[in-house]
């Protein structure tokens, strides 16, 4: 049930933080990927560190932050390798 969850707000956040980066177009469908990666990612390493135990929000929050934290993170490299492009 946890899985579902931090699926669900990876999506929620990579979708919101590629919004509030002001993506368009195919950016959107990466942004998205890279917050279900981030929220599975964040919310399991929580769950996986026993900080706090019994408490779900805690992994969901950690999964929002994880997935806000690798579209930033994907968003920056995509930046630098745009730089010597030509478009």
């Amino acid at each position: 049930m946890q899985l579902l969850f931090w699926l669900l707000d990876g999506l929620a956040a990579g979708w919101l933080t590629g919004k509030f980066l002001s993506s368009d177009g195919r950016d959107q469908v990466m942004d998205i990927v890279m917050g279900v990666a981030g929220g599975v990612g964040g919310g399991s390493l929580f769950s996986a560190a026993h900080l706090v135990q019994g408490k779900m929000i805690y992994t969901n929050v950690a999964a929002v932050l994880g997935a806000a934290m690798m579209v930033a993170l994907s968003r920056i490299q995509g930046r630098r390798r745009e730089y010597g492009s030509t478009n």
